[in-house]
């Protein structure tokens, strides 16, 4: 029994160092800039999600050759090349079958967020619908409010304008997922833990997944997939995450 176990470990580690080493050079990373999850800041890549890839890449040691382009050209790559991961990106119907999807990196709750010193006490959206509420002109959370009958929205076009709006009393409540909230109230130079307040969670959740082009190696993707369930299952997962929160 002790000679079966000790071949399958052998087995096991031949089998991780034969991907690493004879696949890693055909291995293609790319990316689009979706700050807080995946940007580039001083020629470097960064963000939550970017983090994450990074941690399975160096738990491989595959070299990081992360790549980011505009979200078009990222998502055709992803489409045509060989041995292609794409991140962050939405798993949708109309994408199921066009690509081979690894797992969750983050999972967006979204919010109404209020500002704290207000202590708005909101227990349903209809209540939130009679506040003045900042969103994005034509992104997924201000859709989303439309078609639950939520039209008293004041819309913008970047996040950051919201922010400002909600800390000058210019709306009540701003909706967006918590990462992306934190991170552009901490550009602003607040911190975000004593400025904003979370009124409403909705009933809207936005994951973002990391996959590969339909013709990628069957082994190198169980391989990224039980090495995303490690960092989880370790910690590193939360580790990372807990920096952006």
């Amino acid at each position: 029994m002790l000679k079966l176990i000790k071949l399958t470990c052998v087995f096991f580690c031949l089998f991780i160092f034969s991907i690493s080493n004879s696949n890693a050079g055909d291995i293609n990373v790319v990316t689009s800039a979706f700050a807080p999850f995946n940007y580039v800041e001083d020629g470097k890549n960064k963000g939550f999600c970017t983090e994450i890839i990074q941690a399975i890449l160096e738990e491989l040691e595959i070299q990081d050759q992360i790549q980011t382009y505009p979200w078009a050209r990222t998502y055709q790559i992803a489409l045509k090349q060989k041995n292609t991961l794409i991140y962050t990106i939405a798993r949708t119907p109309q994408r199921e079958k066009l690509f081979h999807w690894v797992g969750i990196i983050i999972s967006g709750k979204s919010y109404l967020f209020s500002l704290r010193k207000r202590n708005l006490a909101i227990t349903s959206l209809q209540q939130a619908g009679t506040y003045n509420i900042g969103a994005v002109r034509n992104g997924i959370r201000s859709k989303h409010l439309y078609s639950k009958g939520i039209i008293n929205l004041d819309l913008v076009e970047d996040s950051q304008t919201n922010a400002v709006k909600l800390m000058n009393n210019r709306i009540d409540l701003w909706v967006e997922d918590e990462l992306s909230a934190n991170y552009t109230v901490r550009n602003l130079g607040y911190n975000p833990h004593k400025i904003l307040r979370k009124a409403f969670e909705l009933d809207l959740k936005l994951d973002g997944y990391m996959a590969f082009s339909l013709n990628t190696d069957e082994k190198i993707i169980e391989l990224f997939k039980k090495t995303l369930k490690k960092l989880i299952d370790d910690g590193t997962y939360t580790k990372i995450k807990n920096k952006y929160i």
